[in-house]
């Protein structure tokens, strides 16, 4: 558990705290916030890394979970509100942020589910980038800090993840890529993203190591690295064999995989 995850244990939802962040938010962030959502091991932090690069935006490095609670209200533009939004802003608060930055960038995979009311949210004044990574190398994929020896997804939550935001994938907000095409020549991609969200691209990007703060994470468990393909078809391997049966036993993932383009 690292420092913030801590804090965010330790304290209670403060309605001081709330309305402080908000605040210093408002204050701060004038122009609309940007999500990357995904399935849990797509790639997200690696894409918010690079999106990091990007001069006006503050890629928050934590992941906070501050949209994946919902209340529904009553005689507000909105019709539900994130009650553990004072995550997002305790961040700002206690970890602070590139005061140049003029909108922040959060992914939380678990927000995919989320994606309309977070748009309702925000007034359609928001962007969503969606991840998708083949599901085979998801569900066989392990987290370098949490339970390290088991296989962190399973393949229904892997398709109850990608099936919602995919039908989403013509509204304006959302942009969809997919990982093995972001690793295998990310620069036409964030230029896409880049013209997307509304932010100019400019050569220095491909210098994005250089450029992110978002230099470490322990969703990699290693600091920052150049883009690679070595994670594309780890599933072939033979410890996963079992896994992936379970994976192509189970029928609606095949269509889903079908769908997406990754089996015919």
């Amino acid at each position: 558990m690292n420092r913030f995850e801590d804090a965010v244990k330790r304290i209670t939802i403060n309605p001081i705290l709330r309305n402080l962040g908000k605040i210093v938010e408002k204050r701060n962030f004038s122009d609309e916030p940007v999500f990357v959502t995904a399935s849990p091991r797509s790639g997200t932090t690696l894409l918010l890394a690079i999106i990091g690069a990007i001069p006006n935006i503050f890629a928050v490095p934590e992941q906070t979970y501050a949209f994946d609670r919902w209340k529904k209200v009553r005689n507000r533009p909105y019709q539900y509100y994130p009650y553990r939004i004072d995550r997002l802003y305790r961040y700002f608060l206690f970890y602070g942020f590139d005061k140049n930055a003029t909108r922040w960038c959060e992914k939380t995979p678990r927000h995919v589910e989320h994606i309309e009311k977070i748009v309702d949210f925000y007034g359609g004044k928001v962007k969503l980038i969606h991840l998708i990574r083949d599901g085979r190398d998801v569900v066989v994929s392990k987290h370098p800090k949490h339970r390290p020896n088991e296989y962190w997804v399973s393949p229904n939550r892997w398709l109850k993840s990608v099936r919602y935001a995919w039908g989403l994938r013509d509204k304006p907000y959302l942009y969809t890529v997919f990982y093995e095409d972001l690793v295998r020549d990310y620069r036409p991609y964030l230029k896409e993203i880049c013209e997307f969200i509304g932010e100019p691209y400019t050569k220095g990007l491909e210098n994005w190591m250089e450029k992110t703060n978002v230099q470490k994470s322990k969703h990699w468990g290693h600091k920052v690295k150049p883009v690679s393909t070595s994670a594309i078809g780890k599933w072939k391997k033979p410890e996963h064999k079992q896994r992936i049966e379970e994976f192509m036993n189970n029928e609606e993932c095949v269509e889903m995989m079908k769908v997406l383009g990754y089996i015919k």
